[in-house]
């Protein structure tokens, strides 16, 4: 009997909007390793379940919960010390309350000018990003700062953002205390000129469990490479993540639906990942778990942040160049026009399957320069997340999708490259301690 077609209509907005209501509004944050996390991914394997998926079951892995967090920072500016709205990174450890001169640092090009014991006593405020490299990153470290405070370049506003930093560093490397403040705030520190800040951080980390949920669609040839459609549950702290990325789990729930009566050949593999939001640590956990079988699989089609009212679709594609046109040209002729990039990226569900070798078509939809301006912020709510842009997102993968798993054969070269292959074996070493 021969494959079933998709059919795009299938796919409901009633439906993504009754899953996002109860992922955002009625269980809401959910933050890794705690009970409203636990609490999404029993809805999901309940989803999964209902829509006929197989062997759903629930994977758990260990992590560290942010239960809870004080953070206190003031500047001296007119002769007195005025606070600014500030929050600590997961992850970071705490400082009892320190006081230093304030030294800047633009990141990365100041990167080579950090010596062992440099900013020994003094408060670094970060403009730019968290080191990326670990050599930049050990650098910081040995400088020895009191304090890291991190002004993201991404996101000019007046609100606070949350953030995490990299689990393997602090556990290999160390890790200063790091908190974050407004934009605004540090532009207003540097133009007039505030030289003397205050820094004083708690936070309660926990040993916790955080969990993978997995469910099959069988296909007709089990020894053909399966495909996995993934996502992730898991917020930062102090927003819902109705986009980033209950958009992203809400779409693999609304396939599941569609995709389980079609006969198909390839068997296609749904998972909802916990603790993302600490550099990918459950897709890394289910990799290093199931190395035999998620190196054997065909491809992963990874689904975060794709709910933007407005902006640009973008496909993030690692693997051959051939199977980025394939893609392209398939949703251009369902009418879903994309912004195709090719970077290796780690800070992505999907990354820990292309150290593995495997692999990806990432979708997100971007809305500002930095990428979304609502970003890790309690902007990121149901108020600013569109059903209309999922249902015409999943009306054009889905059938992509229907097409890949009903071939015996790629219509394109499989595998990766050997330069993204190479990149990606170094990221996954450096980042996550991944090792062949």
């Amino acid at each position: 009997m021969p494959p079933s077609p998709f059919n795009p209509t299938a796919v409901r907005g009633a439906r993504i909007a009754r899953d996002w209501q109860v992922l955002c509004g009625d269980i809401g944050e959910r933050r890794a390793g705690t009970p409203a996390e636990a609490r999404a991914a029993a809805y999901i394997a309940a989803r999964l379940e209902a829509a006929g998926c197989a062997e759903v079951r629930t994977e758990t892995f260990p992590c560290a919960s942010l239960r809870s967090s004080r953070v206190r920072v003031a500047a001296r500016a007119g002769g007195r010390w005025r606070p600014v709205p500030a929050t600590i990174l997961a992850g970071a450890p705490g400082t009892p309350r320190v006081e230093g001169e304030l030294a800047w640092l633009e990141m990365p090009e100041n990167a080579p000018r950090l010596r062992p014991g440099s900013l020994r006593g003094r408060v670094a405020a970060l403009f730019g990003p968290l080191p990326t490299s670990e050599q930049h990153h050990r650098r910081l470290v040995a400088a020895a700062p009191a304090a890291v405070i991190q002004i993201d370049e991404r996101l000019p506003f007046p609100w606070l953002k949350s953030d995490g930093v990299f689990p393997h560093w602090t556990r290999t490397f160390g890790m200063p205390p790091v908190v974050t403040i407004p934009y605004t705030d540090a532009w207003r520190w540097r133009r007039d000129g505030v030289r003397r800040v205050r820094v004083e951080a708690s936070a309660r980390l926990v040993a916790a469990d955080s969990q993978n949920v997995i469910a099959e669609l069988p296909g007709a040839d089990p020894r053909l490479p399966a495909i996995l459609l993934t996502a992730h549950h898991d917020t930062q702290a102090a927003n819902v993540g109705a986009d980033d990325n209950a958009s992203g789990v809400v779409s693999v729930l609304e396939l599941a639906r569609v995709l389980a009566p079609l006969r198909r050949r390839r068997t296609l593999r749904l998972i909802s990942f916990g603790t993302e939001e600490q550099l990918s640590v459950g897709s890394a956990a289910y990799v290093r778990a199931h190395r035999r079988a998620a190196a054997a699989a065909g491809l992963v089609v990874n689904f975060d942040s794709v709910a933007s009212p407005l902006g640009h679709c973008e496909l993030s594609c690692i693997g051959t160049d051939g199977l980025a046109r394939h893609a392209s040209g398939r949703l251009a002729a369902r009418g879903l026009d994309v912004v195709v990039r090719r970077e290796v990226t780690p800070f992505v569900d999907n990354f820990p399957f292309n150290w593995a070798g495997v692999p990806s078509l990432w979708f997100m939809r971007t809305n500002s320069p930095g990428g979304r301006w609502q970003h890790h912020s309690v902007h990121d709510n149901l108020d600013n997340v569109s059903v209309a842009e999922v249902v015409r997102l999943l009306r054009a993968v889905g059938p992509l999708v229907q097409e890949l798993a009903a071939t015996t054969r790629w219509p394109f070269a499989p595998g990766l490259p050997a330069a993204e292959r190479a990149a990606a074996r170094r990221l996954g070493r450096e980042l996550f301690g991944l090792r062949t």
